[in-house]
């Protein structure tokens, strides 16, 4: 196996329908049917003996899948399988928090071509992008023999391709407004399409959800005569920070917990509560307190809140980009963050940028505006009419690496700088750093 055969198999790959570079109004190919047709021909690598969580939402989904993840591979075989991928597709696929070794990742990828060869050309049918990854997840998972799957949708809930499965437990993040020209434009409609995920006589955890969000869940649950759990907790005392690491105590149902984690905000301790409440509905797994704090303490999820120093300034590197991220983002500064602080801003195609503007409005924050190299980054025309429209002064940039040079000549010693808007710049300004520290 070479670079040059892993580089040929993401090419083939990317040749089909990509939702996550190119999103479109009039897009209607999503169709559980035809992810069934998929599993069908390459024998139902979807059906195992893995206990399955599955887990929806418009927010926190990855950090609660990874934090699962890092509590029961403690003691378990546990498959992980999360999107988008911030360097190398790799990560998206993990047993135990290793990404799947490229030779695996091509051999299955080979595999799945030769048994959907021929349906595609006799049927003028072609899988998407998403659902060969998906099932590459699930022949390795299969493979593998793991104990636990816990898979992340992609988008929705109700026609996302990981809707195949007949999953033990369903985990519901907080939903919010994204993706409304697929999804719907009301809170109602994008809530029902995520609640999709929801199994007969299953049971389901929720973090707290906006009012018209937890009723469509109820409603479904209540259909589905499955079991609604609505993770709560209490913070004992104030959080705070040691070594760039947030600590807190919760308390859940009686037990306290001490939270020690890389992502710093109160929003975390929402993600760490929904899961430890998922742990706890297990009843096939069993972990001590002492374990599950451990898990958590071991988790790393990275650009969701992380601080890194660097040239004797302060990074915050997050990846909010709707109005319920800025509005945590929002939070984690007042709580954590110094408030005079410079803005390295970038945006994805088809998110609203008003959450951001508000953002810089209030904090009246020095602001850099830059792009990624990832096709649905959007254009820095586009920022620069909407910033103007609104009287914001800026910066621009042409790429992350000239966006985080500016950072340095614009800031002093210990002045903070915090990436957000979009998730891949902020990947791209953590990995220059990063690779700066090597």
């Amino acid at each position: 196996m070479t670079d040059f055969d892993y580089s040929k198999t993401i090419k083939n790959l990317e040749k089909r329908f990509n939702f996550e570079k190119k999103e479109s109004i009039k897009f209607s190919f999503f169709k559980l049917e035809r992810s069934f047709k998929l599993m069908e021909l390459l024998g139902n690598p979807h059906e195992s003996n893995a206990f399955t969580i599955h887990i929806a939402g418009t927010n926190g989904k990855g950090s609660v899948s990874s934090l699962l993840s890092s509590i029961l591979s403690l003691k378990y075989k546990v498959g992980l399988y999360t999107s988008p991928h911030l360097y190398d597709y790799t990560e998206r696929i993990k047993i135990n928090k290793k990404n799947i070794p490229k030779k695996n990742f091509i051999d299955i990828y080979n595999e799945v071509e030769k048994m959907i060869t021929n349906y595609e050309k006799e049927s003028g049918i072609q899988f998407s992008f998403f659902e060969i990854l998906t099932a590459i997840s699930f022949i390795y998972f299969k493979k593998n023999d793991v104990d636990v799957n816990i898979i992340e949708t992609g988008l929705g809930g109700t026609l996302d391709t990981t809707n195949v499965l007949n999953s033990n437990i369903q985990v519901i993040t907080p939903i919010s407004y994204d993706h409304q020209n697929v999804l719907g434009n009301d809170i109602e409609s994008i809530a029902k399409n995520k609640a999709g995920i929801i199994k007969k006589g299953s049971t389901v955890v929720i973090s707290k959800q906006i009012e018209k969000a937890f009723q469509v869940i109820k409603n479904e649950s209540i259909k589905n005569e499955s079991k609604l759990i609505s993770s709560t907790y209490s913070l004992k005392g104030k959080s705070y920070l040691k070594n760039c690491l947030m600590n807190s105590v919760i308390e859940i149902e009686n037990t306290e917990y001490r939270i020690i984690s890389n992502s710093i905000g109160g929003y975390y301790l929402d993600n760490a509560a929904l899961s430890i409440q998922t742990i706890n509905q297990i009843k096939k797994f069993k972990f001590s307190k002492s374990e599950i704090e451990t898990g958590i303490e071991n988790n790393y999820w990275p650009c969701r809140g992380n601080i890194k120093k660097y040239q004797k300034r302060i990074f915050y590197i997050d990846g909010a980009h709707n109005e319920d991220g800025f509005k945590k983002l929002d939070s984690s500064i007042n709580e954590f963050l110094k408030k005079d602080f410079i803005f390295i801003f970038g945006l994805n195609k088809n998110h609203s940028i008003d959450s951001a503007i508000n953002f810089i409005k209030k904090y009246n924050c020095k602001t850099i505006i830059s792009r990624s190299n990832h096709p649905k980054s959007e254009r820095i025309e586009y920022i620069e009419k909407k910033l103007e429209y609104n009287d914001i002064n800026y910066i621009k940039s042409g790429n992350t690496k000239e966006a985080l040079n500016i950072s340095l000549k614009e800031s002093k010693i210990n002045e903070m700088i915090v990436t957000a808007g979009s998730l891949f710049v902020s990947s791209e300004i953590s990995k220059l750093i990063d690779n700066e520290q090597k």
